[in-house]
């Protein structure tokens, strides 16, 4: 289903980077353990699953960012900055399953957004089925056909 709704804002830390899209997904675990490490020495808590927004996407490279939801007094250091994802209206729609048919969810947050309003900002994936309070670990994940991911897209 595909809801309108009004968020929150959320307080992140993030890494984000230019990245080829054929490096896409190592550079989004990497990213993901160096966040889990990064929680883990601070002796840190993430305040949800962790993230992925697309800034840019194209052809060739994708300005991307990967991160995890934090309590308000929690500060960045180095590669990993202190930021929000927006509050506000947004569009949301739940995807469950492998994300070679995750373009069928964004089908829907476009047909929504036809109707409901204009994109306000990039929107992001929350990919619900990751817990960064534990290291980050592809092979203790669950099998893609039970991946929950919730796509966000902030609207005017």
């Amino acid at each position: 289903m595909t809801t309108i709704e009004v968020r929150a804002p959320q307080p992140v830390l993030s890494i984000r980077q230019t990245v080829p899209i054929a490096e896409l997904t190592r550079a989004q675990g990497a990213s993901l353990r160096e966040l889990w490490g990064f929680l883990r020495e601070r002796g840190l808590s993430p305040s949800g699953p962790p993230f992925v927004r697309y800034h840019t996407f194209g052809d060739v490279e994708t300005d991307v960012e990967i991160g995890v939801p934090v309590g308000d007094a929690v500060t960045g250091a180095g590669r990993i900055s202190r930021g929000e994802l927006p509050g506000g209206r947004a569009i949301t729609t739940v995807h469950l399953g492998a994300h070679d048919r995750l373009g069928d969810a964004y089908d829907r947050v476009q047909a929504r957004l036809a109707t409901h309003g204009q994109a306000a900002g990039p929107g992001w994936e929350i990919y619900e089925w990751i817990d960064l309070t534990r290291e980050p670990d592809p092979s203790s994940w669950p099998a893609p056909a039970d991946w929950r991911t919730q796509l966000v897209l902030p609207i005017t």
